[in-house]
């Protein structure tokens, strides 16, 4: 009797890849909806995964095309120290879906009030991006023109981006009661102090997450119609919860829930791609050889597997490998400031 099974290919089957391939050798991404080329302007943003891949475009021949750029004058070591480069914009670390919506909200002027301020004596810091300014703003006139700044720069990156990659990080955050602002880290852990009558903590949900990132897809669809995206789930665990549970099982949650948001969202439009950077890092399969000593940083060895499989899947034929060229001096060197954040504890003071 025929069955499907009968012309399915040799990836479709267990032994005929898992087992019998080196995990080095496995193909995990055979096809893609559209190819990489270096007249593109590709956007990052995301959790600290993110970072690993745009520093690694440049050695592929490609643009990371970093829209908010250090000003005039300005020092390689300052510029350093404000995480130019390290992102396409200064938004730091995007954990999570909610925290990418309500940037482009601000962004485009589609939510009213401002944003969230923390103080830490008579230095300030501003609640959407609290370590983008080391030792905090002199006057709120500064953190807001700063701020001003750089959601001009997040318009102009969603108005003219031809890909964007986003790398889907945490389902857990705090919320601000009233407003309904996410912030990144648990106010009191990076700045401010923390407040219990007004800081609440979410893990959203598998719906929530993937009406967020539709609207946001909308959204910028109706700005921007030509912008194609690459969304991967980052494999980095979580490294606190407020949950209640055992950090390895909400860790656990947390990444299963975003893995098949992705998947549901590459699914449903042809302009949206997923890349599983998560699956060869995180895979039991892969026997953890590419974690770091604390079972939850990714070694520079995981680091090269994944971004040669994305230059096999996406990058033209014929472009540079991955080692043929380096980062941008200042690129590297914020990225190397800002790995920090992605190493201190969202719940309590490192």
């Amino acid at each position: 009797m025929s069955h499907p099974y009968e012309q399915m290919p040799p990836r479709a089957f267990w032994r005929k890849t898992v087992s019998a391939q080196a995990w080095t050798q496995l193909d995990f991404k055979p096809g893609t909806k559209f190819k990489l080329t270096p007249a593109m302007k590709i956007a990052t943003a995301g959790s600290c995964f993110a970072q690993h891949m745009a520093r690694r475009l440049e050695g592929f021949g490609l643009s990371h095309w970093v829209v908010e750029q250090p000003p005039a004058g300005l020092t390689a070591e300052r510029a350093r120290e404000l995480q130019y480069g390290v992102f396409s914009a200064r938004y730091a670390n995007v954990y999570t879906v909610r925290q990418l919506r309500q940037l482009v909200e601000f962004a485009f002027g589609l939510r009213e009030g401002d944003p969230p301020v923390l103080a830490e004596g008579a230095r300030l810091f501003d609640g959407l991006r609290p370590r983008i300014q080391p030792g905090g703003y002199d006057s709120l006139a500064d953190l807001r023109a700063d701020r001003a700044w750089h959601l001009a720069q997040v318009k102009r990156l969603f108005s003219e981006c031809d890909v964007f990659v986003f790398t889907l990080g945490l389902t857990e955050a705090w919320v601000e009661q009233g407003s309904g602002i996410v912030f990144p880290v648990c106010p009191g852990t990076a700045a401010g102090e923390f407040d219990p009558a007004r800081h609440t903590f979410v893990n959203f949900d598998y719906p929530e997450i993937l009406a967020d990132l539709e609207w946001v897809q909308a959204f910028v669809a109706g700005v921007n119609p030509g912008m194609r995206w690459i969304v991967t789930v980052s494999p980095v665990p979580l490294v606190a919860t407020a949950t209640g549970q055992p950090v390895l099982v909400a860790s656990t949650y947390s990444k299963a829930v975003l893995r098949a948001v992705a998947g549901r969202f590459a699914d449903a439009h042809a302009e949206v791609d997923y890349f599983p950077s998560f699956e060869i890092i995180a895979s039991a399969q892969s026997f953890g050889q590419y974690l770091e000593g604390d079972l939850r940083e990714v070694s520079p060895r995981g680091v090269d597997h994944v971004m040669r499989q994305f230059a096999a899947s996406f990058v033209e034929a014929g472009a540079k490998p991955a080692e043929a060229a380096a980062p941008t001096a200042i690129a590297a060197s914020a990225a190397a400031a800002a790995q920090v954040e992605c190493e201190e504890l969202l719940n309590d003071r490192p």
